[in-house]
């Protein structure tokens, strides 16, 4: 599978569901997912923000503008879910 968008930066693989349009295949499946890798993801107001250990900030995606994201196995399963409400 090829990776793009966090290039790697972090220890952990989190898939996300969204509407959203991406630039290319690349970044995302025919499901609606893409992959990013980060140390952790919190949930802020709404918005996803992916972060390293140190806890910096590597991305962000608004709120609304996501429908579920999870912790991917190494075969894209989900490991655990959350969904918005």
């Amino acid at each position: 599978m090829k990776q793009y968008w966090a290039r790697h930066q972090g220890k952990f693989r989190w898939g996300v569901r969204t509407p959203l349009e991406t630039s290319g295949d690349f970044y995302k499946t025919a499901a609606g997912l893409f992959f990013v890798w980060a140390d952790r993801v919190e949930l802020r107001d709404g918005s996803l923000v992916f972060m390293n250990d140190t806890g910096a900030i590597q991305g962000a995606i608004a709120a609304g503008r996501w429908d579920a994201f999870f912790e991917a196995g190494a075969d894209d399963s989900p490991q655990s879910v959350e969904t918005r409400r």
